[in-house]
């Protein structure tokens, strides 16, 4: 009977250290899965700089400069300011206005120009409806390419302005790859010329005539530019 108490109390002491050993293998042993990342990014480069000119345009002041052969030559882009504002004359030049752009972006971006030139008055009896009496002999520059009456198909001031505009605007690229270099891209001006007879090829009676109007012709130009990140 003896023998048989001990059995039991020996088999409960084995049940006992069996379940406190699996207890203690749960608190020890675990699945454990486990990642960690870490990741730096900066704001990518902007650094664009559009600036547009036009402002002066027409100075203030019209200067000869004498040659050698005793002939003058006019050197400045004005006559002499008067109550009405600043004036061109035959012999005057200048440039219009341009458009600069610099910068290497990072981002891909889109660049936007726009342009217009408005040449009013210019008919020798002043009436801007009879294309007969029509008489400009300015000669644009836009880039190195000459834009003038009378050549490369344009035959009328209207076919005069619009060439010009279109040849400033025709180099916009609509949208331009991240990292390049804006300043090799977009960079325009526009210069003006009214010259001498004969070397206008034009008689200076006629050049004597828009002088003579009594509202006189203008030129007007403007520009601008956008440059924006493509989405």
């Amino acid at each position: 009977m003896k023998k048989n108490t001990m059995m039991r109390i020996a088999s409960v002491l084995m049940v006992a250290v069996l379940l406190s050993t699996c207890a203690i293998s749960s608190t020890f042993a675990k699945y454990v899965s486990y990642d960690s990342a870490t990741d730096t990014a900066r704001i990518a480069k902007w650094g664009v700089e559009v600036t547009a000119t036009g402002k002066d345009a027409f100075a203030l002041k019209y200067d000869n400069e004498a040659k050698t052969d005793g002939t003058k030559v006019v050197s400045a882009t004005t006559v002499t300011e008067n109550d009405n504002g600043k004036v061109i004359a035959p012999g005057t030049k200048g440039d219009l206005g341009g458009i600069s752009i610099t910068g290497t972006p990072e981002v891909m971006v889109n660049v936007s120009v726009s342009a217009t030139l408005t040449l009013s008055g210019w008919h020798t009896d002043g009436d801007e409806n009879n294309l007969e009496t029509e008489h400009c002999p300015l000669i644009f520059k836009v880039g190195n390419e000459e834009i003038k009456i009378g050549a490369q198909g344009i035959n009328t001031i209207e076919d005069l302005q619009t060439a010009v505009v279109d040849k400033f605007t025709a180099l916009t690229q609509e949208n331009i790859a991240a990292n390049t270099n804006l300043g090799n891209t977009k960079n325009v001006s526009v210069s003006w010329e009214w010259p001498f007879a004969p070397n206008n090829g034009q008689n200076d009676t006629n050049d004597t005539a828009l002088g003579d109007l009594n509202t006189a012709p203008t030129i007007t130009f403007s520009c601008s530019a956008s440059v924006t990140q493509v989405d």
